[in-house]
């Protein structure tokens, strides 16, 4: 509050005994602390958003404009969905091993089968997705391929006016190629290019963003979603993107293209599952002429032998008798210690080599093991689908990793814990056997051997005809397989390009903008608050400063209001509040003598000074203001008085005391300028004559106040303060800096001055100083004759 608002008349003030002087408060926190290290004060944090609530809003409008913005730049995506059905395996079918080898793969595979290079790269060279987006909108790129290797960038082909001639530049401008239009462009870089003339007019230019095709493909593995049911039975995609009708076409292709994998992968694996058998075949039936072989050399050699009478008459008779029962022990003892010992064999070089498992197939007793004859088969199985798997991935892809845990673990722990357990089972009934054979007699051990080596030749061409037979079976099943192959996997619901964006996030970016720029308005207007070092909060007074407020002027908008403005009687009210409060803070001990100041310019201390002397003299107390700003003091405007000759006049003995005091319209309010400008008048006001000038006064009158120059413009103010012992201080909110006033204040704890307290000027209404308002409705005003006649621009 700059100017002086009209006056009103007053009744006088009820007298009232003095309280005792309030004194300061001496528990102000560190002046130099940091204002984040005082805590979070809600209502403080509220009034600098009240404050600051324009360019809170002006935040908020740009954050949304940056969220309209965002959504019109950014395209609603589409996304298509498709779903393949996969044949699952019997849990319980014939040929089902240990590890499941009648599945072609497992669950979890089928979804690393479709993230493979095998299936995106295929369908990234035929959607050309390894062009940018740029590229893809120009016709003459229809034929457009690369090769092996490609180097990936951004190309430029530029033709001349007249249509004839072409010129390939990199991205750096760098020309790459010249040609005539027609011919291959980009051989050099991988490009399969070579557009017709049509497609090129003269003059144009053709942008391409090439990507390699692998990149390319991680890409749209990337974006692909895949699902599987538990069962394994369903495999769901989905695929998002900016183009519904591109989405769809890609997914279908991949989809189409996984088809195609699966069933080239199961190709693969029955025809390197049918070489097997046909390597295993040819093994069996090496070993069954073997065994014919022999047996026939042997009934050639024993032909013209006379038979086994014993034999003879067992064979006529048709019953068993003691002779034909040893002699089937001892043949089944004898191939019993053969095919132990050929188990030990293979179990010996196990460790060394993993053919030797496969010796174990040509074993008879083998072939009688259930478990161990089916865990041979898996293997054989599984060796084929890791040769299938092998043609088209590496040695990390999952798929192959999973195959070779599984061979391994049937060739080093599944198949040799089996034969160990067949070993054992073969060295007990070989033990019992030879048991059974020593009991039978000296006379049944003399049964000849041509006999025991018969049956031995007979038992085992009869053990490598049911091999050759078996792997015969097999055999012939692989191959028809192998022609009759079906894939396991199908297309049960093909992508259709969406009409509808599946996530339209222009409403949610809008909604997101607003909250941002809402969000760091009201972070950046508390920040601001806190870093500020001017004068906000009654706070920042009392307990910052450690000062007591004694009376708070609001801010009045229109200055040349009347008194039955409701802002101007809240001023009105407030400097009577000021007045009450600044009487009882001095004390009844002798006239009220006061020095008037404030830490900075422009604090309004001449404006609290006037009108707070207009209040005293309107309470019918002799009051007398005095400007002791010698060095650009203009209070005698606000009084319409004249500032010569004033106080330098009579300081400096160019004046009497009798001119130097002059009349205000108010009968009890007197005044003296601040006289002449000396460049000495710093040195006059702390003269003796200064102080007999003071004592002069307190005789006369019961209100002196001093209006002094502002703390931060020199000496004066201090010494006005040491003369008075009384200071009252003026801040103003918005305006005032409270490091500086901190500063200034840290000076008078050294001096012989009584701070009564802080008068805070042009507060805003409402906020954090509502309490410090009144209310409406209880103004004064004039019935009948009005009792001050003279009218200044004043308060009161």
């Amino acid at each position: 509050m700059t100017e002086y608002l009209p006056g009103v008349a007053a009744s006088p003030l009820v007298r009232e005994a003095p309280l005792p002087v309030p004194a300061r408060v001496t528990t102000a926190p560190d002046p130099v602390a940091s204002p984040f290290e005082q805590g979070v004060d809600w209502r403080r944090c509220w009034g600098a958003v009240r404050r600051h609530r324009w360019w809170i809003l002006g935040c908020a409008v740009l954050g949304t404009a940056g969220g309209v913005v965002g959504a019109r730049m950014r395209p609603p995506r589409y996304q298509a969905q498709a779903t393949i059905w996969i044949q699952a395996g019997e849990p319980r079918g014939p040929d089902r091993g240990p590890i499941g080898a009648n599945r072609l793969l497992d669950a979890s595979a089928w979804v690393d089968l479709l993230k493979s290079y095998v299936v995106l790269d295929d369908v990234v060279r035929d959607r050309q997705l390894y062009l940018g987006v740029v590229a893809r909108d120009t016709r003459a790129l229809t034929g457009f391929a690369v090769g092996d290797p490609v180097m990936p960038g951004r190309y430029r082909v530029v033709l001349d006016r007249s249509g004839s001639t072409f010129r390939l530049l990199g991205d750096d401008g760098v020309e790459l190629q010249r040609g005539t239009v027609g011919d291959s462009i980009g051989q050099a870089v991988g490009f399969r290019w070579a557009p017709a003339a049509a497609v090129l007019p003269p003059g144009s230019e053709v942008t391409l963003i090439v990507s390699s095709v692998r990149d390319a493909a991680k890409r749209l593995g990337d974006e692909l979603n895949v699902t599987i049911d538990p069962n394994g039975n369903f495999l769901r995609l989905s695929l998002s993107g900016t183009d519904g009708p591109t989405v769809a076409a890609t997914l279908n292709a991949v989809a189409q293209r996984y088809v195609d994998a699966a069933l080239k992968l199961k190709r693969a694996k029955l025809s390197e599952l049918a070489a097997l058998l046909a390597e295993q075949l040819q093994s069996a039936r090496a070993s069954l002429q073997r065994a014919e072989s022999a047996y026939e050399a042997f009934r050639t050699r024993t032909i013209t032998l006379p038979p086994d009478p014993g034999a003879a008459a067992a064979a006529a008779a048709g019953v068993q008798s003691p002779m034909s029962e040893f002699f089937g022990l001892r043949m089944a003892y004898d191939q019993m210690r053969r095919d132990q010992l050929a188990v030990a064999h293979v179990l010996t070089q196990a460790h060394d080599s993993a053919a030797s498992i496969d010796a174990l197939a040509a074993i008879g007793a083998v072939q009688q093991s259930l478990d161990l004859k089916q865990a041979l088969s898996e293997l054989t199985t599984k060796r084929a689908e890791l040769r299938a798997l092998r043609y088209r991935y590496t040695e990390d892809h999952p798929a192959v990793r999973r195959l070779t845990t599984d061979i391994d673990v049937l060739q080093r722990q599944a198949i040799p814990g089996l034969a160990r357990a067949l070993h054992a089972e073969l060295g007990a009934r070989a033990q019992t056997l030879a048991t059974e054979i020593s009991a039978g007699g000296r006379e049944l051990q003399a049964i000849p051997q041509r006999s025991i080596e018969e049956g031995r030749l007979r038992r085992d061409v009869s053990i490598a005809e049911n091999l050759y037979a078996s792997v015969q079976q097999r055999y012939n099943e692989a191959r028809l397989g192998e022609a009759s192959t079906v894939a396991d996997v199908q297309v049960l619901d093909a992508a259709v390009s969406p009409q509808e964006a599946a996530k339209n996030t222009a409403s949610r970016l809008v909604a997101f903008g607003f909250v941002v720029g809402l969000s760091l308005g009201m972070v950046a207007a508390v920040v601001v608050d806190r870093l500020d070092p001017r004068v906000h909060h009654p706070d920042q007074v009392t307990e910052q400063m450690g000062l007591s407020i004694i009376g708070v002027l609001p801010h009045v908008r229109d200055r040349r209001a009347g008194p039955d403005d409701q802002q101007v009687a809240h001023a009105i009210e407030a400097m009577r509040s000021i007045r009450l409060s600044l009487t009882h803070a001095h004390g009844a001990a002798g006239p009220m003598l006061v020095t008037i100041s404030s830490p900075g310019v422009g604090d309004g201390k001449s404006f609290v000074s006037a009108n707070l002397a207009l209040a005293f003299a309107e309470a019918g107390r002799r009051t007398l203001l005095i400007d002791g700003d010698v060095r650009r003091g203009s209070l005698h405007r606000a009084v319409r008085a004249r500032r010569q000759p004033g106080l330098t006049d009579f300081l400096a003995g160019r004046a009497p005391f009798e001119a130097t005091v002059q009349g205000t319209p108010y009968p009890d309010l007197q005044f003296i300028g601040a006289g002449t400008r000396f460049r000495d008048s710093p040195e006059l006001l702390g003269s003796g004559a200064m102080s007999e000038l003071l004592a002069r006064l307190r005789a006369s009158w019961s209100v002196i106040l001093v209006d002094s120059p502002p703390l931060g413009s020199g000496v004066d103010p201090y010494t006005l303060g040491t003369l008075t012992s009384n200071m009252l201080l003026v801040l103003r909110t918005d305006a005032t800096d409270l490091s500086l006033a901190r500063t200034k204040l840290s000076v008078l704890d050294q001096l012989p001055i009584r701070l009564l307290g802080v008068v805070v000027n042009d507060v805003r209404p409402g906020g954090v100083y509502r309490y410090y308002s009144y209310f409406a409705g209880y103004g004064t005003r004039d019935e009948g004759v009005a009792i001050a006649t003279h009218r200044v621009r004043g308060v009161l």
